[in-house]
């Protein structure tokens, strides 16, 4: 699955490059679907071809940018996604600055991109600053804690000079507390980054709520009194279940979430 995402100035094309995912984040639909295979690079690119004719069809140009953040994790298919990235700058003409790939921090991958001649960009699903709830939000944790990812985000700002985006679901009363805002703070004191705080966007079997806007607001002045970078991503596509944590495959019975009649039917 992919999405364009329209604004006024740009379409942004969120690609996909597994089918499913097996990192089971807690706040992820695609993790419920489970892991299904790899994409191959010339699976992706397809995407990125395919887009490209609708865009000029439905709004009159072509893609502005392109982030690997759809369903599964780039770095789990680390070749693929290499590959693709080589055909859509190269074959393509696709600048590289406006590729952005998005991992929950599986190190290796990040330090493969950081060794890419192009200035390709990265983001990071870091959604806690601390290890025992980003364990629990994101169980690769375990695997890669957050001073080893954090090692290899400098080493890739170091070789690319570039600023690093981190994403941070919103989730009511889980991880929208003022004193992480401040341990968040604390995590970016020596990076170029840029904080999205993301409203947590509800799927089924998961209890929790996104935070309200005053707790967003004020988890936002928090860092940016500390000199943070951040601002509040406005949600998009929940109506048809492609935003952002909500892509699954509507196959063997499992709707997504806005294709049932009790979910109101990114």
């Amino acid at each position: 699955e992919s999405v364009l995402i329209p604004t006024r100035d740009r379409v942004t094309l969120c690609l996909s490059s597994q089918a499913g995912c097996a990192l089971a984040c807690r706040f992820c639909a695609t993790g419920d679907f489970g892991f299904r295979r790899n994409l191959s690079a010339g699976e992706i690119v397809a995407q990125f071809r395919d887009a490209e004719v609708v865009c000029r069809h439905l709004f009159g140009r072509g893609i502005s940018n392109v982030v690997y953040m759809g369903m599964g994790e780039p770095m789990a298919n680390l070749d693929a996604v290499l590959g693709s990235l080589s055909i859509l700058h190269a074959g393509f003409g696709f600048g590289a600055r406006r590729i952005t790939v998005s991992t929950v921090g599986l190190v290796p991958g990040i330090l493969a991109l950081a060794a890419r001649p192009e200035p390709f960009r990265l983001a990071v699903s870091l959604h806690a600053p601390e290890h025992a709830l980003r364990e629990m939000l994101v169980p690769v944790e375990r695997r890669y804690p957050l001073p080893e990812l954090f090692a290899a985000l400098h080493a890739y700002q170091e070789a690319k000079g570039r600023r690093i985006t981190f994403e941070y679901t919103m989730i009511d009363r889980v991880n929208d507390s003022a004193e992480l805002a401040q341990s968040l703070a604390d995590l970016l004191q020596d990076l170029d980054g840029f904080v999205n705080l993301i409203p947590y966007n509800p799927i089924p079997g998961r209890d929790w709520k996104p935070s309200p806007p005053d707790r967003i607001a004020a988890f936002l002045q928090a860092l940016e009194s500390r000199g943070v970078e951040a601002a509040v991503r406005r949600p998009r596509g929940q109506d048809i279940a492609a935003a952002c944590g909500q892509l699954r495959l509507d196959r063997e019975g499992m709707e997504s979430p806005g294709s049932g009649d009790a979910e109101g039917g990114p």
